[in-house]
């Protein structure tokens, strides 16, 4: 049963990215806000079902993963409210990039947990998925450079890992917070591994 839980979130994970990406190429279709109206239910599901069944109800939100899954939940209802009740005032874009935050599910996948060098890969892997998601909803209105998810991607991604080639560059304060946030999300996790590392040096000399 686990394995079947860890499976479906994994695919309704990915279709939700995956449906994220292909809005910024502005390809809307009904057929994604089903599946992504499915997704979010199957989540809801599963968040209520752990809640319920959660011996102590306040160490439930202490678990990031279920705040998280409530943060998507709620967007995604005020995302619905706003489709189908136009004096719902929300952002869309904002809303539809919370969903995203999902993707982190991904990390705490039992089957990885065996690998850290590939959990250390699919950190920063979803770090500048994310971080790409952001950059689009904040530059790609005014950002003539960054025109899909891809251009989002492959500037967040070689400004992260400080190769910086300068031929994309952030137009708005939001753009240069993220961009500085993750910068520093990515080298504060390599002096944590190189830590790491050092301590078990230590402990073996």
């Amino acid at each position: 049963m686990g394995k079947i839980k860890e499976l479906l979130s994994l695919i309704f994970t990915l279709e939700i990215a995956i449906s994220f990406i292909l809005s910024t190429y502005h390809i809307h279709s009904q057929v994604l806000f089903i599946l992504d109206y499915i997704a979010i239910l199957y989540f809801t599901f599963e968040t209520l079902y752990n809640f319920y069944k959660a011996k102590c109800k306040k160490e439930f939100f202490k678990d990031i993963y279920n705040i998280i899954d409530t943060i998507v939940i709620i967007a995604f209802v005020l995302y619905t409210l706003n489709i189908f009740y136009s004096k719902v005032l929300v952002n869309l874009r904002l809303i539809n990039l919370i969903r995203i935050l999902v993707l982190l599910r991904i990390i705490k996948i039992r089957k990885i947990e065996k690998y850290p060098e590939v959990i250390n890969f699919l950190t920063l892997l979803i770090l500048c998925f994310i971080s790409s998601c952001f950059i689009w909803v904040f530059e790609g209105e005014v950002n003539p450079e960054i025109n899909n998810f891809f251009d989002a991607f492959y500037f967040t991604t070689i400004s992260i890992t400080t190769v910086g080639y300068g031929d994309i560059t952030p137009k708005t304060e939001a753009g240069k917070l993220i961009i500085i946030f993750s910068v520093l999300l990515f080298i504060s996790g390599i002096i944590t591994s190189i830590q790491k590392a050092l301590r078990g040096e230590d402990g073996n000399s």
